[in-house]
């Protein structure tokens, strides 16, 4: 690891505490704080702290002014400080300036834009920065409805740094080659879904909506099928290495995601229940499965190289941060909750409540195996 990012544990932190705060949220009627937290604050904050570690390292080269990355979470704190006492305006207002400097900061980093990975996350980069700056647009002139910032994140930001990451991780870690051709053709075609798509929003063209949905739903299975065909011609068939396993159970979630939000769009008279399962689906089964495996795969490189970069060499290696046998056991065992999560969660209120203790039982789960690699980090 060329550079180690010192800001990035403490933006997957907080992104957790969002994800725990949005499980109790989404049990009230405040919807805008709900979206706040489970999108921009769970999922944009891991994208923010993973791009501050993949780009630099990207480039082979260390992130210049990096203490700019640790203003950008200062702002990013404050700014949902506003959030949850219910200033709006002012918030979105701070979390606009903080990902305004973030793309600077970023796109002033680059240096060689030729690998599709990096061409993916500098769109994640891009998206991330408008979608921050159409809730600032929501909150203060109303003049672009909140689902156009909300899926600018998550069908823009979100799945080009998913994509992009993705696809450099999986046949790295399974020791196999990708077909950069069909990667290429994959970058292309969800470039023009996420624009089709975003435009539908603006305009909240219900039907064109449910149209460009089934678009996106289409890329998301051409990329499932490049990562088919990644496994069935893999040429060391070695046993599959339990991150990548985390990442596998996540990835069917998103079609179901994409095809629930296409028919929410087409027959309003299946909500609220099948946005429900649209949000079940996208955020809490395929966004935070996937970032989960990242974490699980991240968090611990980036505190041995941190500890190894000190005057004093770390008396541990990585090894000693993960637990391969405690990794299995969480997929096994989050696997089953989130099942039951689902089923839960589309009863009639207030039974659907119960379906926040079993996720908090799958974070029970994850924040154990990222405990020992943080207590490394704070000896």
């Amino acid at each position: 690891m060329f550079y180690v990012s010192k800001v990035t544990p403490f933006l997957f932190i907080f992104a957790l505490i969002n994800l725990f705060l949005s499980l109790f949220l989404k049990l009230t009627q405040n919807f805008q704080l709900f979206v706040i937290t489970s999108v921009f604050g769970f999922i944009g904050l891991t994208l923010t702290g993973a791009i501050y570690q993949i780009v630099p390292n990207s480039q082979n080269r260390k992130l210049s002014r990096p203490k700019l990355s640790y203003l950008v979470f200062a702002l990013i704190l404050y700014a949902f400080l506003k959030f949850y006492f219910g200033n709006y305006e002012s918030g979105a207002f701070y979390l606009f300036i903080a990902h305004t400097i973030f793309l600077v900061h970023i796109i002033t980093n680059l240096r060689n834009t030729s690998p599709i990975t990096v061409r993916f996350l500098i769109s994640s980069v891009i998206y991330l920065f408008l979608a921050s700056l159409f809730l600032f647009i929501h909150f203060n002139w109303q003049a672009v409805p909140l689902q156009l910032a909300v899926h600018t994140l998550t069908v823009g930001s979100m799945l080009n740094a998913i994509y992009g990451v993705e696809i450099a991780w999986i046949p790295m870690l399974i020791m196999d080659t990708l077909n950069i051709r069909k990667a290429e053709q994959l970058f292309k075609a969800k470039q023009i879904t996420t624009v089709a798509v975003l435009l539908a929003f603006l305009s909240m063209n219900y039907k064109l909506l449910a149209v460009v949905l089934l678009l996106e739903f289409a890329v998301s299975i051409y990329f499932l099928y490049i990562m088919y065909e990644l496994f069935k011609k893999r040429r060391m068939p070695s046993p599959i290495p339990n991150v990548v396993k985390v990442f596998l159970f996540a990835l069917p979630f998103l079609p179901l995601g994409l095809i629930l939000g296409s028919f929410s769009a087409s027959h309003p008279e299946v909500l609220p229940t099948a946005l429900y399962l649209h949000i079940d689906f996208m955020v809490y089964g395929f966004a935070a499965f996937t970032i989960f495996g990242g974490m699980l795969h991240l968090l611990p490189r980036i505190i041995w190289n941190w500890k190894a970069s000190g005057i004093k060499q770390p008396e541990f290696s990585i090894s000693d941060l993960t637990d391969e046998k405690s990794l299995i056991n969480f997929l096994e065992f989050s696997a089953i909750l989130y099942i039951f999560y689902v089923a839960v969660d589309v009863l009639f209120p207030p039974l659907h409540a119960i379906s926040t203790v079993i996720y908090l039982g799958i974070l029970a789960f994850l924040i154990q195996n990222l405990s020992k690699a943080y207590r490394y980090l704070f000896r």
